[in-house]
């Protein structure tokens, strides 16, 4: 009998060891374009003037950022393109090893793809919310019709709102990347443990020190990889429901449409508010308010 027991031990730790095997190491990318290494200017972020330059440096900054997730380990890497059209990174020259979610639109936008299967989220080229500075083009959302977005009363930029995706699914974000300010408002939401990855210093919010490029592709590296190493120490971010989102506009007009839809309270002339239960519905529901803005 005892004989027994220990083979039927000894092939419970082989099967739970096979299956840990299996899973591997999951990290899920979202990669923004105002905080990658050159940029400084909407001319670059859109076509037209050096958008084709910064487009490669986008995919050399994830590429960076992919190396050092598989020197940690990585065992499936999913990118995200998540700026603009979503259609920035340039397909042909990201690393191999990593998989590809390109264009728009996408029901979660800059977090579409992650899900509870995930270890580990990373936030590469990301920016400062609206109104700080020295950043580089700060905005939340869109620069266009957005002044502030508050959840449960405090004001995040887009990396907190995708954080609270990431968390929702019991991810953590375990590094980011962008500038200087961006990076401290990174440790402010998720706390001292991120790694974060500074690759320029602003001066205004078009004008920046750039680190040398060699200098800043090796931070991104050894963040990403230092991040995936401390992952167990970060918790992920968690909002408390239910959700109070507050959408602040750049001006009245912006705030009519949006006001037209059930469930939607306009308290200020620029300002409207709802509540969610689920926060997934929650920033759908404010990505739609937010395009009925811009359409205004």
């Amino acid at each position: 009998m005892k004989r027994i027991i220990i083979v039927l031990l000894v092939a419970g730790c082989v099967l739970v060891g096979q299956a840990a095997q299996k899973k591997g190491l999951k990290v899920f990318v979202s990669v923004d374009m105002e905080g990658i290494w050159g940029v400084v200017h909407s001319e670059q972020t859109s076509p037209g003037g050096d958008y084709g330059a910064a487009r490669a440096w986008m995919v050399g900054d994830v590429n960076a950022v992919v190396e050092g997730l598989l020197e940690a380990g990585a065992t499936e890497i999913v990118v995200n393109d998540s700026h603009g059209s979503m259609r920035n990174i340039l397909a042909g020259d990201l690393n191999p090893r990593a998989s590809l979610i390109t264009g728009t639109p996408k029901p979660l936008s800059m977090m579409q793809g992650i899900d509870a299967s995930f270890d580990a989220a990373l936030l590469v080229g990301y920016h400062a919310r609206a109104g700080t500075a020295p950043a580089i083009l700060d905005h939340t959302i869109s620069s266009a019709s957005v002044r502030a977005v508050r959840i449960n009363g405090r004001e995040l930029p887009e990396m907190g709102i995708n954080g609270a995706i990431a968390g929702y699914f019991n991810v953590p974000v375990v590094m980011l990347s962008g500038d200087t300010e961006t990076c401290a408002q990174a440790r402010s939401i998720f706390g001292n443990e991120i790694v974060t990855a500074a690759v320029k210093e602003a001066i205004g919010r078009t004008a920046a020190r750039l680190l040398p490029l060699e200098e800043a592709r090796k931070r991104l590296r050894e963040a990403a990889r230092d991040g995936i190493a401390k992952r167990t120490a970060i918790a992920p971010l968690k909002l408390s429901p239910p959700y109070q989102f507050e959408l602040e506009l750049n001006n009245s007009l912006q705030a009519e449409a949006p006001a037209l839809i059930p469930g939607v309270k306009r308290t200020t002339a620029r300002t409207v508010t709802f509540s969610a239960t689920d926060y997934l519905e929650g920033f759908k529901l404010l990505r739609a308010l937010i395009a009925l803005a811009a359409a205004s």
